[in-house]
């Protein structure tokens, strides 16, 4: 019941900001709820595909730049997003690759190149952990710290996407 209160609550205010955004930043707020019909339908393809063919419906073809300077247009893009999966809400959650996905779309439709790269490493307890973030010109994007993986897949790639677990032995992940 307490759960449920909150979660009403968090909707709530979740409309009143977003009511607030569409009223001061209509563009942005456009921007917002279109990243959102993309996370909603990479959330399902997931489930109905394997990760590539999820991400290849998902991708779009690259357009040319935009007037505004790439690294703006990036950061503006990166905010949207980050925006959106900070609701933490149903499938509006902070989760990489979703991010990755969502981004790696806009960026394109902007003129920006990238690719969207997923690594794993061992954790300070000796778990398995994995993260997704975007590349462009074979550095990592919009990251707070460059990442620190064993890359296992990219996309897009003509690689399969395979990886053993289970082979990887501490010496084979960097940390």
């Amino acid at each position: 019941m307490r759960a449920t209160l909150e979660n009403g609550l968090r909707l709530l205010h979740l409309f009143a900001r977003g009511g607030r955004k569409l009223v001061l930043n209509p563009s942005e707020t456009f921007l917002i709820v279109r990243m959102a019909l993309w996370i909603s339908v990479l959330s399902l393809l997931v489930k109905l595909r394997p990760l590539p063919r999820a991400l290849q419906l998902v991708a779009a073809k690259s357009r040319a730049p935009s007037e505004e300077p790439r690294e703006e247009t990036a950061k503006r893009l990166a905010r949207a997003i980050d925006l959106l999966l900070r609701v933490d809400l149903l499938i509006f959650k902070p989760i990489c690759w979703k991010r990755a996905a969502v981004l790696h779309r806009y960026l394109a439709l902007n003129g920006i190149t990238s690719r969207i790269v997923f690594g794993v490493r061992k954790g300070p307890k000796g778990e398995i952990d994995g993260h997704a973030w975007l590349e462009s010109d074979g550095e990592p994007i919009l990251e707070a710290t460059a990442p620190n993986y064993k890359i296992t897949y990219s996309f897009p790639s003509q690689d399969p996407f395979q990886v053993d677990l289970a082979s990887m032995s501490a010496d084979t992940l960097r940390r």
